[in-house]
């Protein structure tokens, strides 16, 4: 929610970016802002009350993300994926999504400037793929929202250096940009940019999510976004050891496992899937 400052409205606003440059005034020599300790204080403050509130709201909804997968912890259809989709693969071979039927597949976005960003989301679908080394059911997928950057070489070199280059379940594809990002966007439904408070305001980063797509095509719920597990589990815990009053408020202990927590649900939604028992969308 923006900060309101006292005095200003939107009107106020409006009048106060229309300044004439007409009128000459006569300046006298500057002289250096004296800094006010108090006010200087307050910034600090504000600083630091931004970057705790945006913890605290990340626990919250993740708290209430948990409570709705108590209730039912199958994943549900989100939608299918009627509409085929084309790209080279890290082979520069032709990729469409015709490919997927009868498969179980995880889906990620990429990014390769964004290494940091994807390394959960890749880590767990390697860790997925040598968990079941001889399940042909199984489909690893990553399509690249910045094709500019990210051709064949460049999404090969990613397979080999996690050491999958070989397993033909494993389709890194480039697509012209608009449709890449247009059916992430609107045909899997996940979000690959994201926007965080900082003491600056809000600012913009790559969002790395899991997703799972089943034999018929149906994009499920949940995702997953380990990077955010990561921060949530940090927050709580920075919560914890500043501030244990609210931390028991907003129950931060619950979460101090939330990675953890969130790769045992990664697994259990695939055993759903598996088992065929998906509840109604």
């Amino acid at each position: 929610m923006p900060t309101k400052v006292p005095g200003i409205s939107p009107s106020n606003l409006s009048f106060l970016s229309y300044v004439p440059t007409a009128v000459a005034r006569n300046v006298g020599p500057l002289e250096p802002a004296e800094r006010d300790p108090v006010q200087l204080r307050r910034t600090g403050l504000a600083i630091t009350a931004i970057m705790l509130i945006g913890g605290i709201l990340v626990t919250v909804a993740y708290r209430i993300k948990h409570r709705a997968d108590e209730q039912d912890a199958r994943p549900h259809v989100v939608q299918r994926l009627t509409e085929v989709f084309f790209g080279r693969d890290q082979n520069n071979k032709a990729f469409t999504t015709e490919q997927l039927k009868g498969k179980i597949t995880v889906f990620t976005p990429l990014s390769l400037r964004e290494e940091d960003r994807m390394q959960q989301a890749l880590e767990i679908m390697r860790e997925m793929a040598q968990k079941f080394p001889d399940d042909d059911r199984l489909r690893f997928l990553g399509i690249t929202v910045d094709p500019g950057n990210d051709g064949p070489e460049q999404l090969k070199s990613v397979l080999e250096k996690l050491g999958v280059a070989d397993d033909e379940r494993w389709f890194f594809v480039q697509a012209e940009e608009e449709a890449a990002r247009g059916y992430i966007r609107h045909k899997i439904r996940v979000d690959f940019r994201e926007s965080i408070p900082s003491p600056g305001g809000p600012r913009q980063r790559f969002r790395s999510t899991l997703v799972f797509i089943d034999e018929h095509l149906h994009v499920l719920n949940p995702a997953f976004d380990l990077n955010r597990a990561r921060e949530v589990e940090e927050d709580a815990k920075q919560m914890l050891k500043n501030d244990p009053g609210k931390a028991e408020k907003l129950g931060a202990r619950e979460r101090i496992n939330d990675l953890e927590k969130a790769v045992e649900r990664f697994y259990e939604v695939l055993q759903y899937i598996r088992d065929g028992d998906l509840k109604e969308g």
